[in-house]
């Protein structure tokens, strides 16, 4: 069997901006993403980090090419009110999503937090350990992060002011 594809992740560009908008408006994503899907609020969201006034770097994810999914990194020590609300020093977070759904529930999940993670770690060298945060009811998630090595630290609701962490959600880490 040939070894598969290697993921890439290249950066997001306001070009990007429908494809995200899609991608987070989808059945499969919406549930977890609580982002508003229309472009304006996207390019709101995304524009400072793709022009570079924003600390987290956002990334298209790519499988032999075709862009699949959306992934995006930050030192949590540069958000205060996040890094108290988790309380986990010197960590690294990230988040994301398949927005391909041909390819959700066929292991990409778990390759691609694997493979981020580990350029994550790379990009941090001071970050201790990457920290993710997801809603309980999303088990394709949770399950990924935990083949990947990840250890659930926490359960219950997060102090946040973003509408991604409403409800019941799970901590995860994976240590250096």
């Amino acid at each position: 069997m040939p070894p598969p594809a290697p993921l890439r992740f290249r950066p997001l560009q306001r070009a990007d901006f429908p494809l995200l908008a899609g991608w987070t408006a989808a059945p499969h994503v919406a549930p977890w993403w609580h982002d508003d899907p229309e472009l304006d609020a996207v390019a709101a969201r995304y524009g400072p980090a793709v022009d570079g006034t924003d600390p987290t770097e956002v990334f298209v994810v790519e499988l032999d090419g075709r862009p699949v999914g959306f992934v995006q990194r930050y030192l949590v020590d540069d958000y205060p009110r996040w890094a108290e609300a988790l309380g986990i020093e010197a960590a690294a977070g990230i988040d994301y999503l398949i927005g391909a759904v041909e390819l959700t529930g066929v292991g990409l999940g778990t390759r691609l937090v694997d493979t981020f993670t580990s350029d994550t770690l790379e990009r941090y060298p001071d970050a201790a350990c990457v920290v993710v945060t997801v809603a309980q009811a999303n088990r394709r998630s949770w399950r990924a992060l935990e083949k990947s090595g990840y250890e659930r630290v926490f359960a219950g609701p997060i102090d946040s002011d973003d509408p991604s962490d409403e409800g019941p959600q799970y901590v995860y880490v994976r240590r250096r």
